[in-house]
């Protein structure tokens, strides 16, 4: 089995365990209900008087938008010129507007009211106005959608619009997209069960007078996305990053303004310089701790839904790493062990199952990327590279740095700019899950 197939493996054999939490929980709701959360919404029908459909952009869109809406023969020159599969790029396209197209009109052939946004289009008034967001793509489509809804007992209910080629985890079982007017069906006559996900509330602390330069950049419809460098202007009692005296207790201006960012995070919030190869340099606070000065290539702070990401592929191990270690161990420390591919694959398993957690969890993960550090015997200097947390408090001092919501909405976070990332069970989403079985 190659290392792909074994990465795949691990998290399918994960998810199929947390589904199987989950059921449980469903089973005995009273349970798993946390305090403050909107429970007593939970046991609603699903209201589909107005539905909003989020459609995928296509890559032809988004070139098309890149080049000013040029002529449709003038952007196929130019991406034939530049060696681009013109052909296979209409085809994809047309396969998607198809699709929507066949929700759109099922929807109304059921009565309902349908309205359709974009990447381009969505927006606060729409998703007021509608009674269930329906985003038709894939994850990244859902999670445009679910960013942007604040309601927490409004339902974002996704479709896979091309299961042949993603897995669309967040969205609906493959036989959805197949049967689209049976998975409607389903849908009216109650055949699913809520699912509750947490999201991010970052909160972001800054100059006043800077506050206003914290807006987002959409990363998916712009070629070129770098924040300019923001001039530090304390008076100097800030130490400079490079040579920080005392990390564990930053100079906090009594000025500051504040600002929670108008989106949630469903899978991750990233926090890092905008040029890869620059180290960003951040201080870190994990549920009240001291103050840490890391040096590394960004941070990552994901969910339960993102902790089967992102999360996932940062921490993960292989098994041929863990069977070399285990060849170690035998050979050199004198522990007998089973040293097959096979016992590797177990333990690799069993240790990349514990990365992943529940997506109603109230519990943050964190993982400082490559974190660059000098460890003291006994006892490590800093913090652990990666840890599950209530809460995590971030001060930059980066000089081109980006704090990047779900991988798609970007706001600059340079030298001094602050954000606290939590979870509050008011901002949950919303969704349904349904059996992966066909309904026949």
């Amino acid at each position: 089995m190659s290392v792909l197939n074994n990465f795949t493996v691990s998290v399918a054999k994960g998810l199929r365990r947390l589904r199987q939490k989950q059921e449980l929980r469903e089973l005995a709701p009273n349970s798993s209900r946390r305090r403050g959360s909107a429970a007593g919404q939970d046991d609603v029908r699903l209201n589909m008087e107005k539905c909003l459909i989020v459609s995928k952009v296509t890559r032809f869109e988004y070139e098309k938008h890149c080049h000013d809406n040029i002529s449709d023969a003038e952007l196929e020159k130019l991406l034939r010129k530049r060696g681009s599969d013109y052909d296979a790029m209409m085809t994809t396209h047309r396969q998607q507007k198809a699709f929507e197209e066949n929700v759109a009109s099922t929807l109304k052939d059921m009565g309902l009211k349908v309205e359709m946004a974009s990447r381009l289009t969505y927006n606060e008034d729409l998703i007021k106005w509608c009674d269930v967001v329906v985003p038709c793509g894939g994850d990244g489509t859902f999670l445009l959608a679910a960013s942007r809804v604040r309601d927490a007992n409004k339902p974002v209910i996704g479709f896979n619009s091309s299961p042949h080629k993603s897995v669309g985890r967040l969205c609906l079982p493959t036989w959805c997209s197949n049967d689209v007017k049976g998975a409607f069906q389903a849908l009216k006559e109650g055949r699913f069960s809520w699912m509750r996900r947490s999201r991010i509330r970052t909160t972001v602390m800054c100059e006043p007078k800077l506050l206003d330069t914290i807006t987002p950049v959409d990363l998916h419809t712009l070629h070129f996305c770098r924040y300019p460098p923001v001039q530090h202007t304390h008076d100097g009692s800030e130490p400079d990053a490079g040579t920080n005296t005392n990390p564990s207790s930053p100079t906090k201006s009594p000025t500051l303004a504040t600002k929670v960012l108008p989106y949630l995070a469903l899978n991750e919030v990233f926090i890092g310089e905008s040029v890869t190869s620059r180290v960003s340099l951040l201080r870190l606070q994990i549920d009240e701790g001291a103050w840490t000065h890391t040096k590394s290539s960004g941070l990552c702070v994901t969910t339960g839904t993102g902790s089967t990401s992102w999360h996932f592929s940062i921490n993960c191990l292989r098994t041929h790493s863990v069977l070399e270690l285990m060849k170690i161990l035998s050979d050199e420390c004198g522990v007998k062990l089973d040293t097959s591919l096979e016992k590797a694959r177990e333990i690799t398993e069993r240790y990349n199952e514990k990365l992943m957690f529940a997506p109603d969890s109230d519990q943050l993960a964190y993982s400082v990327r490559e974190y660059i550090t000098f460890e003291e015997w006994p006892t490590p200097r800093g913090l652990r590279v990666r840890d599950r947390a209530s809460e995590v408090k971030v001060k930059s001092h980066c000089t081109d740095a980006g704090l990047v919501v779900d991988g798609s909405v970007s706001f600059p976070f340079n030298d001094g700019t602050e954000a606290m990332l939590e979870i509050h069970p008011e901002d949950s989403l919303m969704t349904v899950h349904m059996d992966d079985r066909l309904p026949y």
